[in-house]
């Protein structure tokens, strides 16, 4: 089946933009995103004018983006278990699905939060982070749509199940010393996970750490 996840949060509180942000930042990873939309939820997105007019005209309830860059659009509002499973039939590989505007529980969801809505909606269960709208609308105007590492790891570790596969050289005085497992959790991990946090640093595929102690005189 599936993974799904929700975005969700007060109309105008940047769920169409931290949708788009996640879909580039997880392509990166070579991860197969579709996203669906309601109609009613449509905020401040960009269509070609055969599609302005369908929706200008009331004739689509639900928009899909594919993974391929294909679009369908319904007529209907569909329940989530339904919409996934079109999906899955319309392109077997998408690895997930990004929902906006869809209430359904059960479902992980990421919620927005505005300055005047400090609240969130979703249940406990179902919640899996928080969003401040203002930050990330910052974060979006100024590094542009994909700067959501800490969104997507957090995603590839609880949605998608993924964990990197890393490896760790430790090298003391000039000599080897090998890293059992759990030490390769302790070290190399977060440091992989901080590294990435840094502005304008990609995926990166090695880190050199190089730490010096001065003996005492």
């Amino acid at each position: 089946m599936t993974n799904v996840l929700r975005v969700v949060g007060p109309s105008g509180s940047g769920k169409t933009l931290l949708i788009i942000s996640l879909v580039e930042a997880l392509r990166t990873r070579d991860w197969r995103v579709a996203t669906v939309v309601r109609r009613e939820a449509l905020e401040t997105v960009i269509f070609d004018s055969e599609v302005s007019q369908q929706l200008n005209a009331g004739a689509a309830s639900t928009v899909i983006m594919l993974a391929n860059g294909g679009r369908v659009t319904l007529e209907r509002i569909m329940p989530l278990p339904s919409l996934s499973a079109v999906i899955a039939s319309l392109d077997p590989g998408i690895d997930l699905l990004l929902a906006e505007g869809f209430e359904d529980s059960g479902y992980p969801a990421i919620e927005l939060l505005t300055p005047t809505n400090q609240s969130t909606n979703t249940a406990d269960t179902d919640l899996l982070a928080v969003v401040s709208a203002e930050e990330f609308a910052g974060t979006f105007s100024t590094f542009g749509p994909g700067e959501t590492k800490g969104l997507a790891d957090l995603i590839e570790r609880k949605i998608l199940d993924a964990e990197p596969d890393v490896s760790m050289e430790i090298t003391i005085d000039d000599q080897p010393v090998p890293a059992m497992g759990f030490v390769k959790d302790m070290i190399a991990k977060p440091i992989l996970v901080m590294v990435e946090q840094l502005k304008g640093v990609e995926i990166p595929r090695s880190i050199r750490l190089n730490i010096r102690r001065r003996r005492d005189k």
